[in-house]
């Protein structure tokens, strides 16, 4: 069973974890301010991947953004190949500078 659990430290949401049969899989660090959600280093491990998991961890922190009025700022790398991938999916949660806006044309 696939489990997606959010872990607070002393400054509010540190990261997202996800968790299949008891272990964990994966895990995305966030930084959390008024009105942004940076998305940082997203992590699988190399026996779980080709799995999707990485997919899901982006899907729940952008889960989590919407039903907190954040844009999304993608400082992963992985994170910021899906939002370009899929920008039907995720260019309405995207924010590209530290303000939440968008870039021009986005």
């Amino acid at each position: 069973m696939e489990k997606i659990e959010i872990h607070e430290g002393g400054k509010g949401i540190s990261f997202f974890s996800l968790h299949v049969d008891g272990q964990e899989v994966g895990r995305m660090t966030v930084n959390i301010t008024p009105g942004l959600l940076k998305a940082g280093f997203t992590s699988v491990g190399l026996t779980q991947r080709k799995n999707g998991y990485g997919r899901k961890l982006v899907s729940a922190v952008v889960g989590y953004a919407r039903e907190n009025n954040l844009k999304v700022i993608p400082e992963c790398g992985f994170v910021a190949m899906m939002f370009n991938k899929y920008p039907d999916v995720y260019g309405d949660i995207r924010a590209t500078n530290e303000t939440g806006s968008a870039a021009p044309g986005k």
